[in-house]
């Protein structure tokens, strides 16, 4: 059965936030579609909640230091950045900038773009279309600035596996330079993230710290301590270059579960974000289109938890 909703940008008929069950016999994924975000940091067209194995959880939601929801992110949440802040630096006070996947952003003052901060939004508008084992998210292109980016996301389910496919489309005059990576919320079955977890790669990890302390191995790290004032660790990982493709496993031997991350596409960054919370690694891609180009790949996610998580 498939059924599609369509929210207007600007005004009319709103699909209100809902939840769409992906299920089979291995694996139920929650996506959450409007999701009800209303800020200016994540992809506002959906986001994964939740992705029980055998009875088995691995996502969480973010906090910060005082255990607030920080930037409001939940589960396998989306994020576009530019690869410079040209456009924002080039518009006055009050006008509009896009930003791919959440709308066209109001500059508030003369601060330099901050991700951390919040800009007033007035967000694309979204059509979906759901199916036993999909949910398919176009955000419709709003032409600002010379820019337009006609995006589609859809997420599939096979046994266990979860497929989310892009297709990007530079459907605006101006060239689009960008990146797109998943913040992945990682917390297996609740338990507090810790020197428990191993974040595993196919190469010898070179870590740059930011904030915190890591236990490194050959091509693994554990998670160490948090630096103390804002309860986390960071640091942009190094070792991929050259890389045309990438996979990196997370998993807790005492919990019995993992999940591995394959993504098709070149790698453009890495980085990882870590508190009591959530084990976040993330592998950027990159979105380099001239109008009328358009790019197209997937992040694959392999979950296994209790008996399917000792293969």
């Amino acid at each position: 059965m498939r059924r599609k909703n369509a929210v207007l940008h600007g005004g009319g008929e709103e699909l209100t936030p809902q939840t769409v069950l992906l299920k089979n016999d291995h694996m139920s994924v929650q996506v959450l579609l409007d999701w009800g975000y209303d800020r200016s940091r994540y992809d506002r067209g959906s986001t994964v909640g939740q992705v029980t194995v055998n009875g088995h959880t691995f996502l969480s939601r973010e906090t910060d230091a005082s255990g607030g929801a920080g930037l409001g992110g939940i589960g396998l949440a989306t994020v576009y950045e530019w690869r410079d802040t040209a456009l924002y630096d080039s518009i006055s006070v009050a006008d509009q900038f896009p930003l791919l996947g959440v709308g066209l952003l109001k500059k508030g003052d003369t601060a330099p773009f901050l991700f951390t901060r919040d800009y007033a939004v007035e967000p694309f508008a979204h059509q979906y279309e759901t199916g036993g084992d999909f949910v398919t998210v176009h955000t419709l292109p709003a032409y600002c600035l010379g820019v337009a980016a006609d995006i589609t996301k859809t997420y599939s389910i096979e046994k266990n596996v979860l497929r989310v496919r892009f297709q990007i489309r530079n459907v605006g005059e101006r060239a689009i330079h960008a990146v797109e990576f998943c913040h992945n919320f990682f917390r297996f079955d609740n338990a507090p993230v810790d020197a428990g977890y191993r974040v595993s790669f196919p190469y010898s990890v070179e870590p740059r710290m930011r904030r915190g302390e890591i236990v490194l191995g050959k091509n693994y790290y554990r998670i160490g301590a948090f630096d103390a004032p804002t309860a986390s660790s960071s640091f942009f990982l190094n070792g991929w270059e050259g890389l045309r493709s990438h996979w990196m496993r997370i998993e807790n031997e005492a919990l019995g579960m993992s999940v591995l991350v394959e993504d098709d596409f070149p790698v453009c960054r890495g980085y990882s974000w870590n508190n009591p919370n959530a084990c976040c690694p993330e592998i950027f891609a990159p979105i380099d289109l001239e109008s009328g180009e358009s790019v197209s790949y997937v992040r694959k996610y392999t979950f296994c938890a209790g008996e399917s998580g000792k293969k």
